[in-house]
């Protein structure tokens, strides 16, 4: 199986007028470049044999999801386990109410929870459910719309790389970008093919 981890479009700046209490953390929507960014996506994979298409419940990733789908046409599954990692307190202040947490947090020794929000692990462990879930649907090639910090977790799950390490992965991952993963059923192993791939916007 194929497996397409696609980083949602360009997105407004996250704050405190777009933070949603229901999924504890900033909600914006795409820009008018970010829906550009998902169509000239769309349009390279239309084709390409894609089964269906699983996203966050995050609007900018269900937005790119369904901009997407108009036009490779399959089924779309919104799943909430694939959404960013929640920075909990963060989202509600600043780094700067966090100055003794951020010394130790930027650098990257420990896989460190976010105050009262999630760690690498956390995320990982929501995440592989999900991995199983959609190898069990015995498709072929399936496109997963989420997010730069999810995509990083997910690379560093299947390679078993410490989740400390995810920061040296792609700074920042570019909207709307391509990493594929294949899974071997016979090996019931992972290979990561590509990784942050915008050549296809140009």
């Amino acid at each position: 199986m194929d497996i397409l981890l696609i980083r949602h479009g360009e997105s407004y700046h996250s704050s405190l007028e777009n933070y949603n209490p229901e999924k504890c953390c900033p909600d914006p929507l795409l820009t008018d470049n970010g829906r550009r960014q998902a169509e000239q996506l769309a349009k390279k994979l239309v084709g390409k044999g894609i089964d269906a298409i699983y996203c966050s419940d995050l609007l900018r990733a269900v937005e790119t999801a369904n901009i997407i789908n108009s036009y490779v046409k399959c089924s779309v599954f919104i799943d909430s386990a694939l959404r960013e990692i929640n920075m909990g307190d963060i989202h509600l202040s600043s780094w700067d109410s966090f100055q003794d947490y951020y010394t130790e947090w930027k650098l990257h020794k420990d896989d460190m929870r976010y105050p009262g929000g999630e760690c690498g692990q956390d995320v990982w462990e929501r995440c592989s459910v999900s991995l199983n879930n959609i190898i069990r649907s015995n498709a072929s090639r399936v496109a997963i719309i989420t997010h730069g910090g999810t995509i990083r977790v997910i690379i560093c799950g299947i390679l078993g790389i410490p989740q400390t390490k995810r920061f040296y992965l792609g700074a920042p991952l570019e909207c709307c970008s391509l990493s594929v993963i294949r899974y071997s059923e016979t090996e019931n192993k992972y290979f990561l093919h590509s990784f942050n791939d915008n050549s296809i916007l140009f």
